[in-house]
């Protein structure tokens, strides 16, 4: 079995342009404007974002993958695969219940500043890995190959992303690892989804959800007076362990996907 695909490096290409626009200092543009430390973040964010996913509107767009990437199809096929996701939104509200956090002091202004960001950070990853990438790797991937070959490599160049998680000095190696790690089986889960449902617009929304619902102890005011160290050391860890279930029932549906079939439809799409 071929597992070298050609169009490797050019995706690989695509995620470092990725990496450009995430790495930019977009929030510096706002620097006029009387905002604070976290409005100017995650308003900056927003504004890189919606460059993100600009570019890779464009690139779905120059390579011809517009129906195969289901960037415009609606309503989605199988919308229940849509549903279960939900739970990681669940979850994650929930630690804030156990951790005794007090939310009464923060402003309903930064939750939406927080919400729109982190949604827009969902859609622009998955317009690029999942709108893009996976697409150009399915259309040359080997005709006897698994699509979970074209699937993880995409999820894996999502994953290894994470990797600049360690740039900071307070970073733990372990939680940055479990961080690629999750991303990694996310990104798996999430692309058999795209490929059982055909619409990427879903995928985006949910991701920008998951990532909200994780991230209110980021917001000004938020209190967590028995959120343990312990906890924090391991929390990575343990998002590995949540998504591992998420990920077994989702591969039960790969069996479902026509490989030749979807092999057939993204090479009747898109430019050679």
């Amino acid at each position: 079995m071929k597992f070298c695909n050609p169009h490797l490096p050019s995706s690989i290409l695509a995620v470092l342009g990725f990496l450009l626009l995430l790495l930019l200092p977009f929030d510096q543009l706002l620097t006029g404007f009387q905002l604070g430390d976290f409005q100017t973040h995650h308003y900056g964010d927003l504004l890189k974002n919606l460059a993100i996913i600009g570019y890779g509107l464009l690139l779905i767009k120059v390579y011809g993958y517009v129906d195969v990437s289901g960037v415009f199809k609606w309503p989605p096929k199988y919308p229940i695969l849509l549903h279960v996701p939900l739970y990681f939104v669940v979850l994650g509200l929930l630690i804030y219940a156990i951790f005794d956090y007090d939310f009464g002091a923060v402003k309903m202004e930064d939750f939406l500043v927080l919400l729109l960001a982190m949604l827009s950070v969902g859609i622009s990853e998955e317009v690029v890995f999942r709108g893009f990438v996976l697409p150009h790797l399915i259309k040359k991937a080997p005709n006897n190959q698994s699509l979970l070959v074209p699937i993880t490599s995409a999820a894996l160049l999502f994953g290894l992303l994470h990797l600049l998680n360690l740039l900071p000095a307070d970073a733990k190696l372990i939680v940055v690892l479990s961080q690629v790690t999750y991303a990694t089986l996310f990104g798996v889960a999430f692309g058999i989804i795209l490929l059982r449902t055909e619409s990427l617009l879903p995928l985006g929304l949910l991701h920008g959800l998951i990532n909200f619902s994780s991230n209110w102890d980021k917001l000004p005011g938020a209190i967590s007076p028995t959120k343990t160290a312990s906890y924090l050391q391991y929390e990575a860890v343990i998002s590995v362990l949540v998504v591992l279930p998420f990920l077994w029932y989702i591969l039960q549906q790969l069996p479902k996907i026509d490989r030749d079939k979807t092999y057939a439809r993204f090479r009747n799409n898109g430019k050679e």
